[in-house]
């Protein structure tokens, strides 16, 4: 590194009432940081995606995202964030302070900074996560929509080849500029 360039600071703090919108754009952008290690024959993907972090990440999101119960959703944002504050991945992590502040070590890059920097701004509405669910179905669930991907190397120019649901569930998730130039090749 240069000498003039300064370590991060690794801790954050953010109020509950971003906390799960915040939770979730960093699920997602770990499930969309990508590499361009190329697709695999077929015969040999499926050992390899399990051993795959970045194919791990995606199917992590999308699990996330496949969790939360439908009739949750149609009660619209507030209903969908209550939810992701008693049962989201964050529900046991971090420390509540008394001005209800959330502190909590994060390493935000590239990617990941994209995405929290959308999400946090603009929310991930309830009705997107119903969308985003039909998609994952329409593709056989959260597994083969993991595999779709992964073969595609995560590249969006290959994803758009794909076309369909694969792209847009890839869509729905870097719908913006800034994620598909971090997340995407």
């Amino acid at each position: 590194m240069e000498e003039h360039m300064q370590p991060c600071p690794n801790t954050t703090t953010i109020s509950s009432r971003r906390r799960p919108t915040l939770l979730l754009s960093f699920a997602l952008a770990g499930a969309l940081m990508a590499t361009a290690a190329g697709p695999m024959p077929a015969a040999s993907a499926s050992a390899t995606l399990d051993g795959d972090a970045h194919a791990q990440d995606v199917r992590g999101a999308l699990e996330l995202i496949e969790s939360v119960p439908d009739d949750v959703l149609v009660q619209g944002d507030a209903a969908t964030a209550a939810w992701f504050l008693e049962n989201g991945p964050g529900a046991r992590a971090g420390a509540i302070d008394d001005r209800g502040l959330v502190t909590t070590q994060a390493s935000v890059l590239g990617c990941t900074a994209a995405i929290a920097t959308v999400i946090a701004s603009t929310a991930f509405p309830a009705a997107k996560i119903l969308k985003v669910k039909k998609l994952i179905g329409e593709l056989g669930g959260v597994a083969k929509a993991v595999q779709i991907f992964w073969g595609a190397s995560f590249s969006y120019e290959k994803l758009q080849a794909v076309g369909g649901a694969a792209l847009a569930l890839a869509g729905e998730l870097i719908g913006i500029t800034s994620i598909k130039e971090e997340c995407f090749s």
